[in-house]
């Protein structure tokens, strides 16, 4: 048996190897100068926010001394309409997001 590079098929589109893969690569290349990226400015404003957040600290502890203080002097009153409020309000944030 004998192994050549040449290939002959009839009515075939078969190429030689070498071809084939020249002229893949230069479809590639064309692909790759074509391809592109629009980022909206929406997109851009929600990435700025989010490194804002980011930024924040985890437990803002200043709030959370007050309320252990107003917790320990018996002043400390949560209304339950507020409470459901931001219970939905988080809620409608969620399945938004």
């Amino acid at each position: 048996m004998r192994i050549t590079d040449k290939i002959e098929v009839v009515g075939s589109n078969l190429q030689k190897p070498d071809r084939a893969k020249e002229k893949a690569g230069e479809r590639s290349e064309e692909v790759l100068s074509k391809d592109q990226v629009t980022v909206s400015e929406k997109a851009k404003e929600i990435g700025r926010l989010q490194i804002e957040v980011s930024k924040l600290p985890e437990i803002r502890t200043d709030r959370v001394d007050e309320i252990k203080n107003a917790i320990n002097a018996g002043t400390y009153n949560v209304k339950g309409e507020a409470v459901a409020g931001k219970l939905l309000e988080e809620a409608i944030i969620d399945s938004i997001i």
